[in-house]
């Protein structure tokens, strides 16, 4: 089997939804089929990832973003493949053109994020795609919601869940061993941008307030990416928390981390934080790929109940969740993580949730058995 994988950001250090979701169904995919990239990025050959997955040639990039993706059809159909997954780029466009060009293979449009106001507007014209260029729409989460409301017309649905390196993602005794501080602090990370639907950034410091005032000593280390947070959205982060009497609790790093940076922070925190405003995030991963990385690494991890994130984080059996993002509920769920006497078998039991079904060996049957469903 020869599965094209279509992205148009799909590059190292991986740390955007779209390109970690790529990079890891190639991952999963490899020992087993031919995978190929297609994407405008040249390939870094220092990268390990490139000794597994073959790429198209790379198409320059236009400012007119339909001639990009038009340019990446092109590629795409140099590797002959019997299946074409796209994952972050415009199918409305590319499938069309995929089909004009002759190119034989079924057609998957990966579907990670939830519906969003341009998805509704494009809903006439991806009816008539669907029906006539597009084989099966994959999901990340049974939970699609509005996109139940879609018409298919011959294309499939598939759930695929976002697979997870649990070789790479898994507990580190020694890095725990350092995880509290002189002090006797425990460590609370978030990791991620400082968006007001991802990181309400007054919320989690009142709440950091809140459980010092209940005795529970702790600091918050914030991880953010120097590509995409400004130096002026990390100061004003310290300034609120100046504000607040909380300078020496609150840390803040923009860095562009590796996987294997993400991993030791995981396992040198004591809770990671998700604390999404609800209903629906913008433009978050459904579940967010960051909590099923911590729970691999065995971390306990606290979420607000948005998307589908109470299917996969169970309160108090694989994680802790907090009803909604107010003050009030991030301290009480940091309060119980922090002061549970089960930690060890809720960690076990996170661990134990992913690797029994976002593990790649897992992920892999199933996306076996999807890809051979459209070949017949």
């Amino acid at each position: 089997m020869r599965v094209c994988f279509v992205g148009d950001d799909v590059h190292p250090p991986w740390n955007h939804a779209s390109s970690i979701l790529t990079k890891r169904l190639i991952e999963t995919m490899s020992p087993t089929a031919e995978c190929y990239l297609t994407t405008v990025t040249s390939p870094r050959k220092q990268d390990k990832f490139y000794r597994v997955v073959r790429t198209t040639p790379a198409p320059i990039p236009s400012r007119m973003r339909p001639l990009t993706t038009i340019r990446l059809s092109i590629s795409a159909k140099t590797a002959s493949p019997d299946i074409i997954h796209l994952v972050g780029v415009n199918a409305l466009i590319f499938a069309p053109f995929s089909k004009l060009l002759g190119t034989g293979a079924s057609i998957v449009r990966h579907i990670f994020t939830s519906y969003d106001r341009g998805d509704l507007a494009v809903r006439p014209i991806r009816s008539l795609a669907n029906a006539l260029f597009i084989d099966s729409y994959a999901f990340t989460t049974p939970r699609i919601g509005q996109w139940a409301e879609e018409h298919f017309h011959k294309a499939r649905r598939l759930l695929i869940r976002p697979p997870i390196n649990c070789d790479l993602y898994k507990p580190s005794q020694s890095q725990r061993s350092r995880s509290m501080t002189d002090q006797g602090e425990r460590t609370i990370l978030y990791m991620g941008p400082l968006w007001g639907s991802r990181f309400p950034a007054t919320r989690v410091l009142n709440a950091l307030k809140l459980l010092t005032n209940r005795g529970v000593h702790s600091r918050l280390l914030v991880l953010t990416s120097a590509l995409r947070t400004s130096t002026m959205e990390s100061d004003r982060l310290l300034a609120i928390g100046k504000s607040l009497g909380l300078e020496d609790r609150l840390t803040v790093r923009r860095v562009d981390l590796s996987e294997d940076d993400r991993v030791v922070a995981y396992n040198e925190a004591d809770v990671v934080i998700f604390p999404y405003v609800g209903p629906v995030p913008e433009r978050l991963a459904d579940p967010p790929f960051g909590i099923l990385e911590a729970m691999a690494c065995g971390r306990l991890v606290l979420a607000t109940d948005v998307l589908s994130i109470s299917e996969v984080v169970n309160d108090e059996e694989t994680g802790f969740v907090a009803r909604d993002s107010t003050s009030e509920q991030i301290a009480d769920g940091l309060y119980r993580a922090l002061t549970t006497r089960d930690g060890n078998r809720i960690e076990k039991s996170a661990r134990q949730r992913i690797m029994s079904e976002f593990s790649y060996p897992q992920v892999r049957e199933r996306l076996i058995g999807s890809y051979t469903s459209l070949l017949h």
